[in-house]
């Protein structure tokens, strides 16, 4: 026993030391071609060897400066640089940087995929050898600041087909205590068949003018058409759809509007209730969906009245998609494109354990989940200009982490 154990162990030690190393011998190799590439690079910029005159000649060698380099294979130290008198600077990497941009990168992603900002620190030490603090971390999150500004102020296509709007809560830090905040946001789906997140932003989902001011912000941004809002019953983000696109058709997500009539149903009776009620919404056509409704209403009217008058308050918004393409029937008649979108990033900013320290951060963390998910492109009829009107566009889906959005 004691003989096997010792073995085991001296295999481990050999283990180890081979790994050492390899990682000793990459960091030279990797230091070797740094070096080879600072100096071919600053020999190009001047436009002349070391000690070589010429006329061609456009600046000369100052020595060198050394700085360290943090790569995936680990910390190359003291790498010379080369400086010149007219102030040259590499494009090996950029100025005061310290780390790889491919390092840089993997500690994003491991923040945004749910990593804590001390394990990536763990993570990266394994990797690397050198430990980011989790201040390093932080920082490196918040260089998405200037990407996201870009991309809320992007140019928009001027019709969408569908769009889709929710709102959900986040928990964030206000004078030490935390706060429910809510974020709304828009999906939409152009005429090619893709999605894409709109807009996104702070607003209270039951005041008008926060809704009014992100469907206006659409508009600035190019969009004059959307034949078709899916949302749920929120009137406030109802108002301000009817101002901001008042031709736009409305389709009434039909998962919530099942669960408002069922809670008017006493518990022991709903599930007998639920698979007809949920029958309205899967019929073949419009035509069978309403004969499917009226026997419905017909039937349970005396018995519970409150229920149907409940279904029937805006029944027709309910109905709306049996006008579209039946190919996209499963994916508009509800509004679970956006409760899949709001779970991803909670998915997220759950394993935080924490709330939020601003709304700065919760913005960037929703920012930072939604720029990484590819959505499945829906299928698009053909116009008849192109082909027949039963030709279909293949589905283009990609598989991702959001593949089920359809």
């Amino acid at each position: 026993m004691a003989h096997t154990e010792q073995h085991i162990e001296a295999e481990l030690g050999s283990q180890e030391a081979f790994e050492q190393m390899v990682k000793e011998r990459l960091r030279y190799a990797v230091r070797v071609a740094l070096i080879s590439v600072l100096e071919e690079e600053v020999t190009a910029f001047i436009g002349a060897q070391p000690y070589e005159r010429n006329q061609a000649r456009r600046d000369q060698r100052n020595g060198h400066y050394t700085r360290h380099l943090e790569t995936t294979v680990g910390q190359i130290a003291d790498v010379p640089v080369p400086r010149t008198r007219g102030g040259y600077q590499t494009q090996l990497f950029e100025r005061y940087h310290r780390r790889r941009d491919e390092l840089d990168s993997a500690i994003g992603e491991m923040f945004v995929k749910g990593v804590s900002t001390t394990k990536v620190g763990q993570v990266i030490e394994t990797l690397t050898g050198s430990h980011p603090s989790a201040s390093t971390v932080s920082r490196v999150f918040h260089t998405l600041e200037g990407e996201y500004e870009q991309w809320k102020h992007r140019q928009l296509a001027e019709r969408y087909v569908y769009a889709f709007a929710d709102g959900t809560y986040f928990t964030v830090i206000y004078n030490d205590e935390g706060c429910k905040m809510p974020i709304l946001a828009v999906v939409g789906i152009a005429q090619s068949g893709e999605r894409e997140v709109l807009a996104f932003r702070v607003g209270d989902r039951e005041n008008e003018q926060a809704w009014k001011d992100l469907l206006e912000d659409l508009k600035r941004r190019g969009i004059k058409t959307i034949d078709l809002w899916v949302s749920d019953g929120n009137q406030a983000m109802l108002n301000a759809i009817s101002k901001k696109f008042p031709d736009s058709a409305r389709q009434r997500c039909v998962v919530h509007k099942m669960e408002n009539v069922l809670s008017y149903i006493p518990t022991k009776q709903q599930e007998q209730i639920k698979p007809e009620l949920r029958a309205l919404f899967y019929q073949k056509d419009r035509q069978t969906a309403n004969q499917a409704v009226a026997a419905f209403i017909e039937k349970y009217r005396a018995v519970y009245p409150t229920a149907i008058a409940c279904l029937q308050r805006d029944l027709e918004a309910c109905l709306t998609f049996y006008a579209e393409p039946s190919e996209h029937w499963k994916t508009i008649r509800t509004n679970n494109v956006m409760e899949r979108l709001f779970g991803e990033v909670k998915r997220r900013s759950h394993t935080m354990a924490a709330a939020f320290r601003n709304e700065e951060s919760c913005v960037l963390l929703f920012y930072a989940v939604i720029r990484r998910l590819k959505f499945n492109k829906l299928t698009m009829p053909v116009t008849s200009e192109a082909q027949p009107d039963s030709a279909i566009l293949h589905n283009t889906c990609q598989t991702t982490v959001l593949c089920s959005l359809c």
